[in-house]
């Protein structure tokens, strides 16, 4: 039962919810729901055990587009009863029948919802009701013409919404029509059922509370304390009243919160944790401030009716809110201010693209992310947002991050520093990790918090420092689906990925631990925006409802019912001023004598490698960037995983440039200049020129500043000896640039001239050895040296002859393997044979490849294999945006073996490789292999299948190319000589 009631003096408006809360609320009781007696029966289930028919009467309708409805709702199996199904709700008695409300599909899409219906009682051959349900969610109330008693009743299905498998998640039958508003505000505070613990007091730890409360505010800092003791003790004394001692909790945890300020929206359900700025986009809601006291008194802010608004940060005086507001479909999210009694609405920004997340600096700045870049997510179409600061008026716009994918949900800590998530995968996989990072409000000090080697969870965000604690409070949720989950204390001083950091203080929202899962996050996933109140209470969204309880869960309390039209109230916050953090001063200089350059100071690079590497081994450090994704292309042209555009066999998805090298010191020293606003990462060189540790990150820092790391891999806990190396009085070195030039590293134009230099002679495709062709005729995707070393027979660490770290999903344990070593050059076999100049039987070295074009092949093997060194397209229709493959080829080749090669090849297929010569067609094995070798074939096949060229069924297949050659000579691939990128291809940042 959901009870209300408002006492006066200093006991404050409460709200007590018991199991069967459903059946009544503050607008009137719901009559009984005679679904959740019947037996429920369906001519079609998609699967019994996830989504039976029974389950449309459990009182749980799953949240729109929330991707989990499995064992709350039911669905036809839509190969069969696609087009329609009856479900069949069957009473031992006659029952009173007034009204039907169904519930759509809507977890996974809003078309998997019925359209069609009609009503049948008991036995009667015609319904008593035809109509059609709207394409939406929530509840459509079936009101029959009048009131009927019947044992049967049948909902027949007759059209759908166009939805593969569509459904109900939750069907009612009641016999009066029940009051919309209650119908609404059960829908709208639903979640509750599966929080039977909300509203659940026990005095001994209510009592418990009250004293710690006192202890950290003192009396003067919570007055009523005296008065809350005297009415528990009286409750307890009393008996159980279950609703008074709810009604005492819920004002002991809000005794110092008056009102507050909340978000009023439709809920977010994008498809990916980074999108959730550009998807899901629902009109209404507004800007609310909530008396506390009594939340039927709103003060409106800002009204949205026909947009959106995302997030919100009240000044630290409490006078000033800026949120992110979307007003129409068509804009994007943009920065706005009112004052907290509604007036002075101001716009800070504008302009074709999105920025959003924004918070007060403690200078009197605004921190906020912006998609006004060119850049996009590398493995889905997201605008990316990344860290940008302004003056409080919208002026003075600079750019904090260099990331080149997505940050999220920045905010100050007590400490000064923005606090943010950041999306990286430096040869990673996709989906782990975006890991929480702190930066300075100038830009500088970029450094890890926590998380950024962890399985689970996948994503850290909205994080928030606890007062008076070194801890910080977040949210945990997964990569993929919406910005929801469990919420997590992080005490990084167990370590910056350590299991014992993490304090999961939501246990019903399962996280699995850091060293196991994949990035995602399943269950309920129901708790966003925690906003601490102290170091004992803190606020949170329950997907619609708002909650008031401690870390340690022992009390927890509605303090918002969700609004009764269906929306929900985000990003809740007291009303008040709050304390400001020091405002750290910058530590740039304020007219940096390089505009373009940063210092970094390397103390030790053996600090993090002893003891896999020793002390004299390394002789220099590579210096690379991460190369942003330029193009907007949709995710249905994907290949290798999640690219599109290509860049390499399912190694790394961003092209590389390499910016340089340094050497480094006998002690392990270096100082050098680096790009600023760049992201780049290190590799520690042996002598050799393999990497023997790489960063599997990325760093950035801004023009004229000093930053310093201790070594390579080492523990950020750590206190570092301070070993100020002799090299740090010399000027900072300047990076060598590579021989090869700038740019991205190019497969084509920098590796495959040291293959035909030292190997087609014997790997030709004509005759090559264990069929290794290391030629470079440009294939489907790539070329032919490249499928063959790098493409081919793929396994957990690459190809046979190259090892590279496998971005797929599926491979994302491999980024717990940080041992130095342990990927690339130094565990290839292609390196092997470059160094020791491929012996033969005899041990005899078959070439002396010169030391250049050794360490060219070594960088490539150590930058993860990439084969483009750019993410533009001169194809973004295709496959992958690269794929090129004649039209005609496989029903061409199928057809002439099913005449020419049965006799050999009884399945009628020719074997093929995995890739396919698009230039010098007549090279392809299944041309070559069946050719008499007087024409210029290999004769594989052991006989002269095409004595010569001139053979009609030869011409046939070669024929087949002559599209892709006149088309690639028109519009070369990005691989090929005069290669363009596609005026027309998509730059849109909103």
């Amino acid at each position: 039962m959901m009870m209300r009631a408002t006492r006066r003096g200093g006991t404050r408006f409460g709200v007590a919810i018991a199991v069967l809360f459903l059946a009544s609320g503050a607008w009137g009781a719901l009559p009984e729901n005679w679904a959740q007696t019947a037996e429920i029966t369906a001519t079609s289930a998609f699967d019994l055990h996830m989504y039976n028919p029974h389950n449309v009467a459990n009182g749980l309708v799953p949240a729109e587009l929330s991707q989990h409805d499995a064992g709350e709702a039911w669905c036809v199996n839509g190969a069969t009863h696609r087009d329609g199904a009856d479900i069949t709700f069957t009473w031992p008695e006659p029952v009173p029948i007034s009204t039907i409300v169904y519930y759509g599909r809507t977890a996974w899409m809003l078309t998997e919802c019925w359209r069609g219906y009609e009503v049948y009682l008991d036995d009667e051959p015609e319904p008593v009701k035809i109509g059609e349900f709207a394409l939406m969610h929530g509840p459509q109330p079936i009101a029959l013409p009048e009131r009927r008693h019947a044992s049967k009743l049948t909902l027949r299905f007759t059209s759908n919404h166009g939805g593969a498998n569509p459904g109900a998640s939750e069907i009612e039958i009641y016999p009066e029509p029940p009051d919309p508003e209650a119908l609404e505000a059960f829908h709208a505070n639903q979640i509750l059922r599966i929080m039977p613990w909300v509203d659940q007091v026990d005095p001994a730890a209510l009592r418990g509370l009250i004293h710690d409360l006192v202890e950290l505010h003192d009396s003067d800092g919570y007055p009523q304390h005296t008065e809350h003791l005297a009415e528990l003790e009286r409750l307890v004394q009393e008996g159980s009243d279950p609703d008074a001692l709810a009604r005492l909790q819920r004002d002991v945890l809000l005794f110092d919160v008056d009102q507050l300020l909340v978000i009023e929206r439709w809920e977010i359900n994008p498809s990916h944790v980074y999108t959730y700025h550009y998807e899901g986009f629902r009109a209404g809601g507004g800007l609310y401030v909530v008396d506390a006291d009594d939340p039927a008194n709103r003060l409106k802010l800002v009204s949205s009716p026909e947009g959106q608004i995302l997030d919100a940060d009240l000044s630290y005086d409490g006078q000033t809110v800026l949120f992110s507001w979307r007003r129409r479909e068509n804009e994007g999210y943009h920065l706005w201010t009112v004052d907290i009694d509604g007036s002075n609405l101001t716009q800070l920004t504008d302009g074709f693209w999105h920025d959003y997340n924004a918070c007060w600096l403690p200078d009197g700045g605004i921190a906020f992310l912006s998609s006004r870049l060119p850049q996009f997510a590398y493995c889905w179409d997201a605008p990316v947002g990344v860290l940008f600061r302004m003056d409080a008026d919208g002026s003075n716009v600079r750019q904090l991050s260099a990331n080149y994918l997505n940050d999220f949900t920045p905010y100050v800590l007590d400490d000064g520093r923005i606090i943010y998530s950041l999306w990286e995968y430096v040869d990673k996989p996709a989906i782990p990790i975006q890991s929480l990072w702190t930066i300075n409000p100038d830009g500088t000090g970029l450094l890890g918090y926590f998380g950024n080697r962890v399985l689970s969870p996948g994503t850290f965000m909205e994080a928030r420092s606890i007062p008076g604690t070194d801890r910080i409070v977040c949210t945990m949720t997964g990569h993929n689906g919406p910005a929801r989950g469990a919420l997590g204390i992080i005490d990084r001083s167990h370590g910056v990925n350590a299991q014992e950091a993490i304090t999961n203080i939501t246990p019903d929202v399962p996280v699995p631990r850091v060293d196991e899962g994949d990035g995602n996050t399943d269950g309920s996933k129901q708790y966003s925006s925690p906003i601490p109140l102290d170091r004992i209470r803190l606020l949170t969204s329950i997907r619609g409802p708002v909650l008031a309880r401690t870390f340690d869960g022992e009390a927890q309390s509605l303090a918002l019912d969700a609004p009764v039209n269906g929306r929900q109230y985000f990003n809740a916050q007291p009303v008040h001023s709050r304390p400001r953090p020091p405002a750290i001063a910058s530590a740039l200089p304020e007219t940096a004598p390089d505009e373009k350059h940063a210092v970094m100071y390397l103390q030790d690079v053996y600090e993090g490698l002893e003891p896999h590497v020793q002390r004299g081994d390394i002789e220099r450090i590579r210096v690379i960037r991460e190369m942003e994704k330029t193009v907007r292309i949709s995710p249905e042209y994907l290949a290798f995983g999640f690219q599109f555009p290509v860049v390499s066999a399912g190694a790394t998805y961003a092209p590389k440039e390499v910016l340089g090298e340094i050497p480094v010191d006998a002690d392990g020293s270096a100082v050098f200049t680096v790009p600023a606003k760049t992201p780049i990462y290190f590799q520690a060189l042996d002598r050799e020129g393999r990497a023997v540790q790489r960063m599997r990150s990325f760093t950035h820092l801004m023009p004229g500043e000093t930053h310093g790391c201790v070594g390579c891999h080492e523990d950020r806990l750590d206190t570092p000896q301070v070993n100020p190396s002799p090299a740090f009085r010399n000027p900072p070195q300047a990076l060598e640039p590579p021989e090869w030039g700038s740019g991205g590293f190019d497969y084509a134009r920098h590796v495959q001239p040291i293959l035909d230099r030292y190997c087609i002679e014997c790997h030709s495709p004509h005759d090559a050895p264990d069929g290794i062709d290391l030629s470079g005729g440009r294939t489907d995707f790539f070329n032919v040296s490249y499928d063959v070393l790098a493409r081919e027979n793929q396994g957990l660490e690459g190809s046979p002859y190259v090892n590279w770290i496998p971005t797929y999903n599926g491979m994302e344990q491999n980024i717990l393997e940080v041992t130095p070593k342990a990927w690339g050059s130094p565990r290839s076999p292609l390196a092997d044979l470059i160094l020791n100049g491929h012996p033969d039987e005899t041990g005899t070295p078959r070439f002396d490849m010169d030391e250049t074009s050794r360490r060219r092949i070594l960088a490539w093997i150590d930058l993860n294999v990439p084969y483009y060194g750019t993410s533009e397209t001169a194809y973004p229709e295709n496959e992958g945006c690269r794929r090129i493959l004649p039209v005609n080829l496989d029903a061409t080749l199928a057809e002439v073996a099913q005449r020419r090669c049965i006799v050999c090849h009884q399945d009628g297929n020719i074997p093929r490789r995995e890739w396919v010569r698009i230039t010098e067609p007549e090279l392809n094995p299944f041309l070559l292999a069946p050719l008499a070798k007087a024409a210029g074939g290999s004769e594989r096949c052991g006989k002269a299948v095409f004595e010569s060229t001139d053979d009609p069924d030869y011409r046939k297949i070669l024929d087949t190319f002559s599209p892709v050659t006149r088309m690639l000579a028109e519009r070369p691939r990005m691989d090929m000589p005069g290669g363009r990128p596609d005026p027309d291809v998509c730059r849109d940042t909103q």
